[in-house]
């Protein structure tokens, strides 16, 4: 399973990438508001996306489906890696199609059952954000709704990705990658804990508590 940074800090990716950690980077919605003219923001996007060197996903400004056009075709070609959000509903399907079918790499968002999922994937968007907190915040089963989705993408050979978003670290996260989603949206901060582990961090403290060379530190030895 991929991961996906949500993060707009290079030092953040730095040190994931450093690691092999991450797969790409999910810019939060306010990203590209800190530019004092439209052509900041694309020129700072430019430039982060040439120095992550990796998929970067970025949300529209526009607060309509008619405003939203020129921005996202300006943001799909900043830079190849360059991937447009766009929410799956009604007023921005249209759009999220035209772009796909020109070449610009769309990810369509907020999608809450395997049905939208079917359907995003019918616009041609290539990657499919489903929001696992917020179903399972809302009672609902996520990995239960990746699994069909993934049954459905792959009875109709879709080439989308199945993208979990937000999931917690740790059960819910092997969960989806088990359910078949092929990314998942991460934070910082998540990503740091799940390296974390009590017995590691003990046994380093204590070089007594170290193996021999081979031997396999064993519970009972703590």
């Amino acid at each position: 399973m991929r991961l996906f940074l949500a993060t707009d800090a290079l030092d953040d990716v730095r040190w994931a990438t450093e690691r092999g950690l991450i797969d790409g980077v999910v810019l939060p919605d306010a990203a590209l508001r800190s530019g004092l003219t439209p052509a900041d923001s694309l020129a700072w996007l430019a430039d982060f996306a040439r120095a992550a060197a990796m998929p970067i996903f970025v949300t529209l400004n526009a607060a309509s489906a008619e405003l939203a056009a020129d921005e996202a075709e300006q943001l799909g070609r900043v830079a190849d890696n360059v991937v447009v959000q766009l929410p799956f509903a009604d007023p921005y399907i249209p759009l999220m199609h035209r772009l796909a079918s020109t070449g610009v790499k769309v990810a369509s968002t907020f999608v809450g059952s395997a049905s939208q999922a079917m359907l995003a994937a019918r616009t041609g968007a290539a990657f499919i954000f489903v929001d696992v907190d917020r179903i399972d915040a809302a009672g609902a089963d996520a990995s239960s709704t990746l699994s069909h989705a993934r049954r459905l993408l792959n009875s109709a050979a879709s080439e989308s990705d199945l993208v979990a978003v937000f999931p917690s670290p740790g059960t819910a996260l092997a969960a989806c990658a088990l359910a078949g989603a092929d990314a998942a949206v991460i934070g910082t901060a998540a990503l740091r804990a799940m390296i974390a582990y009590p017995f590691t961090e003990q046994s380093l403290m204590d070089g007594a508590r170290r193996p021999p060379q081979g031997e396999r530190l064993r519970a009972t030895s703590l």
